[in-house]
């Protein structure tokens, strides 16, 4: 009797643990989906991708597969020594973002000066 409450438990974890594995591998699949339809319909990302391989040095459109992906993406120095652009910054940024925003000091009314 023992050994079939055990077999009946065991049995259970294994259909719960497929069934969580399923559930998943689902939701990654659905994920996949989702992402590859965004970037189907987004056409600033093809805009964006056409630009950048025209700054860099090297095989354009594919016509070869690089032999140095990290000097492509400017990474480490290429070996033919071409220069990679430098990047732009955001023209909608309005504060720079590597440095803190400015402190100003307050003096609490106590301590102001009545002029």
């Amino acid at each position: 009797m023992q050994k079939l409450v055990q077999r009946k438990e065991g049995m259970q974890r294994v259909r719960v643990g497929l069934s969580g594995l399923a559930g998943v591998v689902l939701l990654v699949g659905l994920a996949n989906i989702v992402v590859d339809n965004a970037r189907k319909k987004d056409g600033s990302a093809q805009v964006m991708a056409s630009d950048s391989t025209s700054n860099l040095s090297g095989p354009v459109n594919g016509a070869a597969k690089p032999t140095e992906p990290l000097a492509e993406l400017g990474v480490t120095p290429s070996a033919d020594g071409g220069i990679v652009a430098d990047l732009q910054p955001d023209p909608n940024l309005k504060e720079p973002m590597d440095r803190p925003p400015p402190v100003t000091q307050t003096v609490p009314p106590a301590q102001r000066n009545p002029q």
